[in-house]
């Protein structure tokens, strides 16, 4: 979930990124990719992957053809590296595992924990995890709204900065927010999703991370897409010596292949 590449920058994670087709059972592998290089007047390497498993049972489809999810399990591991010919300014890696239990056709809840580095926003570590509802609130052929929120229990290990004070272990509980909006045209070769996590402090609402990632994807096959993915992160309270506000655009690849679903799904 280069998508998720992206909102690995900050701390928020899109979970939601955008596949191909999202509520089918059984077992899915995936992988995406991206690279540029440059030599000569201007040097420049960015080079980033992901892997991704997820497996999930669901339904018979309803009267509508629609199908809900019951079960799911999904992983994901991604790294990303980016130079110039003064250095690097990007070194980055992340996992993410999280089970959703649809409890209702419409009503599930989430459990997922999370761990990543960042070298260049200070982020020697970052541990996250926490329990949430899930709710799918819209689901015709060609566009769907699902949203979630979750308590997150958060630790940071920050890396020393020359002339600061500020305390390098940071332990908080945040409330994380998530609406998802996709879009699916041309007989669902074009697929758009928008998706907007809101993660406040409970005990500090000021102190606030967003993220906001707009994902367009055209399948060139069943196991192929290409895409562009834009997102844009602000976090009200970084660390000392970190910008607010990323904006990231990346011009993707995605590979999956679905296993037969398990019997009796």
């Amino acid at each position: 979930m280069l998508p998720l590449l992206l909102s690995a920058c900050l701390g928020q994670v899109n979970a939601e990124a955008l596949k191909a087709q999202p509520w089918k059972a059984g077992v899915s592998l995936g992988a995406d990719a991206s690279f540029f290089g440059s030599l000569g007047n201007v040097v420049f390497l960015d080079v980033g992957g992901a892997a991704r498993a997820q497996w999930q049972t669901a339904d018979a489809p309803d009267d509508e053809g629609r199908v809900f999810v019951r079960q799911r399990l999904f992983a994901v591991v991604s790294a990303r590296y980016t130079a110039t010919g003064r250095g690097p300014f990007q070194n980055l890696t992340f996992g993410h595992a999280r089970w959703t239990a649809m409890w209702h056709p419409r009503v599930g809840t989430d459990v997922f924990a999370q761990v990543q580095t960042n070298q260049f926003l200070r982020m020697q570590v970052r541990a996250v995890g926490g329990p949430g509802v899930r709710a799918e609130l819209v689901r015709t052929a060609a566009f769907a709204l699902w949203g979630g929120s979750a308590v997150m229990f958060e630790y940071d290990r920050l890396s020393a900065l020359e002339g600061s004070d500020e305390r390098l272990d940071v332990f908080d509980v945040r409330w994380s927010t998530y609406l998802t909006a996709r879009v699916a045209l041309v007989g669902g070769r074009l697929l758009a999703q928008n998706t907007t996590y809101v993660q406040p402090r409970f005990d500090r609402f000021d102190d606030v991370r967003v993220l906001n990632e707009t994902e367009v994807m055209a399948r060139v096959t069943d196991a192929f897409m290409v895409g562009v993915t834009a997102s844009v992160l602000h976090d009200t309270q970084p660390p000392m010596g970190v910008v607010p506000t990323d904006l990231r655009l990346l011009v993707t690849t995605r590979f999956s292949l679905d296993v037969a679903p398990p019997a009796g799904s």
